[in-house]
């Protein structure tokens, strides 16, 4: 069957499915194409998964009403897709799929335009640790820091914001370690792993990387063009936030990393595409040089009290 008439029968089942009550914020939806041609989705801020075709009947049962999708595939028809979420009444702001002829880490928005910038720059601290359960003291919260040493800096790869992958590690039930501290986007600083706890993000195993240093998520990576200055904000707000950690540890510039020092990966990849991770660490050097300033002190009382 056409993914369009699976879709149109996935509108209608979801048009008497029962109404919920409406989740914060958009849904954030990763959406998976294998090689048999299987099409999937992952909702982040339920862990709802399933066929391609129930996405429309899932978010409307789930009570929302915007989403942000990611593919990270050309072969799924994202236009089919978005005319069947519009007509179970979801408004797409984003929908990322790569760039014909360019690097993985390029992506467009096929859903656009996107939110114009607006009002004064500030970041919020903001505690939101993932659940404490079975699955993920397996898989995400593997022990105690047998030191803290250095803070390592990423990116998501994604346009989601920082609540939105805070949600997706939560969530995941994949079978997968990964874990981090911190997602950061234009507004917010989210922690998610207690600053005991150590997290899989370095990919080393148990090498310095994972049981050693801290981990910050750069999100809103793949915004681009109009949306530049999501990205632009959020690697900003990357910069308090690094600052106010290696204070409150008691480290120095010289202790930050990349992702890409623990292992092979091209990663943050937005700093390695343009060269610019040592510039980056130069202002939080210029940062830890002077006093902290407003926006830091409010980071920075989060972490005492963390």
């Amino acid at each position: 069957m056409k993914l369009r008439a699976i879709l149109t029968a996935g509108v209608l089942a979801c048009l008497f499915s029962a109404e919920a009550a409406k989740p914060a914020g958009a849904a954030a939806v990763a959406l998976n194409r294998d090689g048999t041609g299987h099409e999937t989705f992952f909702v982040f801020g339920t862990g709802a998964t399933g066929e391609l075709a129930g996405l429309p009947a899932e978010l409307k049962q789930s009570g929302y009403r915007e989403a942000d999708l990611s593919a990270w595939t050309n072969e799924i028809d994202c236009e089919a897709l978005l005319d069947a979420l519009s007509h179970a009444g979801i408004r797409v702001v984003r929908c990322y799929v790569p760039e014909p002829g360019k690097a993985a880490w390029f992506r467009r928005n096929l859903a656009g335009p996107e939110p114009e910038e607006s009002g004064s720059r500030s970041v919020s601290y903001v505690r939101a640790l993932i659940e404490d359960n079975d699955y993920n003291r397996r898989y995400k919260l593997p022990g105690k820091f047998r030191a803290v040493k250095y803070v390592t800096i990423h990116n998501t790869a994604e346009p989601f914001s920082a609540r939105q992958e805070r949600d997706r590690v939560d969530f995941r039930r994949d079978g997968r370690s990964v874990s981090f501290h911190f997602a950061v986007d234009e507004c917010e600083a989210v922690q998610l792993l207690p600053l005991d706890i150590h997290g899989w993000h370095a990919g080393d195993g148990r090498g310095p990387g994972n049981t050693e240093s801290i981990g910050v998520e750069i999100c809103r990576s793949q915004c681009r063009g109009a949306a530049e200055w999501q990205y632009r904000r959020s690697e900003a707000n990357a910069e308090i936030l690094a600052a106010a950690l290696l204070r409150h540890f008691k480290l120095t510039a010289a202790d930050l990393r990349m992702h890409r020092d623990w292992m092979r990966k091209y990663c943050p990849h937005r700093l390695l595409e343009e060269n610019r991770f040592e510039e980056f660490r130069a202002r939080v050097a210029a940062r830890l040089a002077r006093k902290p300033d407003g926006e830091e002190k409010k980071l920075l009382r989060g972490l005492s009290e963390a």
